[in-house]
């Protein structure tokens, strides 16, 4: 082909014309996305404006050629000048080459830098969008996008326009002079994709599984990421890579993955070119390369075809049970094993669970904390914990009122039949349906407990309670589900407005009165086994003072007061301990001054006696014992002398045996 400027103006023509494509499919994507929240078409979105870099790159260094041929043909004019001999004009035919510079600099500079861009910008969107889009691949917190019939036609339109303009200007770059084009084609082809990969899941997602759309929610970022490491990979690549003299360089953002899909029928040049071009030997001349040129479609659709048939096979892990849809409808429920079915999308296979043992949570979710669970420690994250009402503790006027509780319940479940687990709900709202009607049971059971059965040793009998009311229910609906177990296995007041430690303070309350009032019953034990010896003798013993308390007030008579008394006696007697030693000791110390008094009066009848018998004689008597009696603690002294007034020497004399010495008169 002619490189004349004709040649340059169509490339940059059709480099425009992709940038516009490139622009209005980014567009497409994105109002679809921003009506339907596509998480996938938004993803889409963004990898095809970022396209927009690539045409641009594309569209700048074409135009520069036809100016670089013009500005040769004026130096070599000039150079045949008579005036380019003057030295005032030297190296001025170098100063007159300012496209060619400008080229040079496009190549070395430019589209380096924007190569760099795309690749940069592609990983960077790539991973921000995978991280938070992970969630898609658990199909309960998946949000299943509207307008199923706007993603297929916008994937399809992407699709087809996409492929139709990547395959003419992938056409366009077999020629030397549009070879940068190929570039632009595989990007485009990338865009393809993409709407292709759209399409094709919101269709399958349309026949009633979603599993498709939710791996290429994932998968597109992860492309994007992938594509952009490549187009570093070239950067590096072309840094190192020999050149030949006035050889463009090869655009890093052209992509060899997606360079292969935009020209499937030289698949096998392509590679070829790839790897002369990397490696710089020839294998378009081997025996290999000319068999795979000429089979290589052949093999591609073998390939696709075997893969296609290969979808026929399903394998149903132990635990799980499936179910074989064609075209939505439910065909046949299958076992553990290996399984034949029609290839996707005819039919395919769903797997489910159903022999291992499944758990919805109730009422306030699971701590996320570690070390010990109290109450007056948050032990949920902020916003989690789900109060329930139950009745007060107590009877009066309070039992009116009503308490909160915040309790966690686990329900274990297994499903017992497939088909109507699977016609029960769709499998995005089961589970969610599944946890209502059991909280629903909660709830109604709750409201009729009290709250020291919940919190307390009720927890048991409330657990097989739930179990049975819940299983009723899910039966009532034909869930196809089996209720193993239900237990409260956490439940707690309120964290909020210092509930659980006011409720601290009154548990606390209780035990000290409870502790109180053991340690009365110890007291009362020990007392009543030190008094009688025996508790049950000591209470008997009361009950018959209380008895003889009642026939004294009743005036029934002496008699039975003191047969009474005689029983009450007998038994303190028995039992023992302190009362019997009391009563024992009266009783010794009573006798002790009976006798002592019988005594006196015996003795003053014989005093009486023995003064009617000689008055004289018992006054001499008594006078006698009352001196007696005065003198038995003193000192006396019988002398001979007649005068009163005696001196006495009262020092010991030691040859007197400590006697006094002799006594002399004293004459006053």
């Amino acid at each position: 082909m002619r490189a004349d400027h004709l040649t340059y103006r169509r490339a940059t023509f059709i480099s425009l014309l992709g940038l516009a494509i490139q622009v209005a499919l980014a567009l497409v994507f994105l109002l679809y996305a921003l009506f339907s929240r596509d998480a996938a078409a938004l993803t889409a979105a963004v990898y095809t404006a970022l396209g927009v870099i690539v045409w641009l790159g594309l569209a700048l260094p074409f135009p520069q050629p036809p100016l670089d041929r013009l500005e040769s043909i004026e130096a070599d004019a000039f150079a045949e000048a008579s005036a380019s001999q003057a030295s005032v004009f030297e190296g001025i035919q170098d100063e007159l080459k300012v496209a060619a510079r400008r080229l040079a600099w496009m190549h070395r500079i430019l589209t380096p830098a924007l190569s760099i861009l795309v690749g940069l910008a592609l990983i960077g969107v790539g991973l921000a969008r995978f991280f938070p889009g992970k969630a898609a691949l658990n199909p309960d917190e998946y949000p299943t996008p509207s307008l199923t019939g706007w993603a297929i036609a916008t994937g399809l339109t992407a699709g087809v326009i996409g492929f139709i303009f990547a395959r003419f200007v992938a056409g366009m770059a077999k020629q030397k002079e549009w070879a940068a084009l190929s570039s632009g084609a595989s990007y485009l082809v990338g865009v393809s994709l993409a709407g292709l990969a759209l399409a094709i899941s919101h269709f399958v997602a349309f026949l009633g599984n979603d599993v498709v759309l939710r791996y290429v929610t994932v998968g597109l970022p992860l492309f994007m990421a992938l594509l952009g490491g490549e187009i570093l990979f070239n950067f590096v690549l072309n840094i190192y890579r020999p050149r030949r003299a006035g050889e463009a360089p090869r655009p890093a953002f052209d992509s060899r993955l997606l360079g292969f899909l935009s020209a499937p029928d030289r698949l096998a040049e392509s590679v070829g070119e790839a790897i002369s071009y990397q490696f710089g030997f020839d294998v378009t001349t081997s025996w290999f390369y000319r068999l795979l040129s000429r089979t290589v479609l052949l093999l591609a659709l073998f390939g696709a075809a075997l893969l296609w048939g290969l979808s026929s096979l399903a394998v149903v892990r132990p635990e799980e049970k499936g179910l074989i849809l064609r075209f939505g409808a439910l065909r046949a429920e299958v076992e553990s094993g290996l399984h034949f079915k029609l290839p996707w999308p005819i039919e395919h296979l769903e797997t489910y669970p159903a022999l291992a043992v499944n758990e919805l949570q109730v009422g306030t979710q699971p701590p996320t904390t570690q070390g010990p669970i109290i109450w007056t420690s948050p032990h949920v994250d902020v916003g989690r914990e789900v109060l329930m009402i139950v009745q007060p503790d107590g009877d009066g006027a309070g039992a009116r009122d009503l308490a909160v509780i915040a309790a966690e319940i686990p329900v274990h479940y297994r499903v017992k039949d497939m088909r109507a687990f699977e016609e029960f709900a769709p499998p995005a709202m089961r589970r969610d349906l599944l946890t209502s009607i059991a909280s629903r049971q909660v709830i109604e059971e709750l409201a009729n407990r009290r709250a020291g059965e919940v919190l307390g040793a009720g927890r048991a009998e409330i657990g097989e309670s739930l179990r049975a009311r819940i299983e009723a229910a899910f039966d009532t609906l034909n869930a196809g589900v089996h209720v193993m177990f239900v237990g409260v296995v956490g439940a707690h007041p309120p964290m909020d407005q210092q509930v659980a430690q006011t409720y601290e303070r009154v548990v606390s309350v209780e035990q000290a009165r409870e502790t109180e009032i053991e340690r009365a019953r110890a007291d009362a034990i020990r007392t009543l086994t030190r008094v009688a010896g025996n508790v049950d003798l000591a209470r008997e013993v009361v009950r018959e003072l209380d008895n003889l308390e009642r026939l004294s007030e009743s005036d029934s008579g002496d008699a039975r007061a003191a047969e009474q008394e005689l029983k009450i006696e007998a038994l303190i007697a028995r039992a023992g301990g302190e009362a019997q030693s009391l009563i024992a000791s009266a009783r010794a110390d009573r006798w002790t001054r009976h006798m002592a008094e019988r005594a006196r009066a015996a003795r003053h009848a014989g005093r009486v006696a023995a003064y009617s018998a000689s008055p004289a004689v018992f006054r001499v008597g008594e006078y006698l014992n009352a001196l007696t009696d005065m003198s038995r603690n003193a000192r006396v002294y019988i002398t001979a002398f007649t005068d009163p007034r005696v001196r006495l020497n009262l020092e010991d004399n030691p040859d007197l045996g400590g006697l006094p010495q002799a006594v002399t008169p004293r004459e006053e």
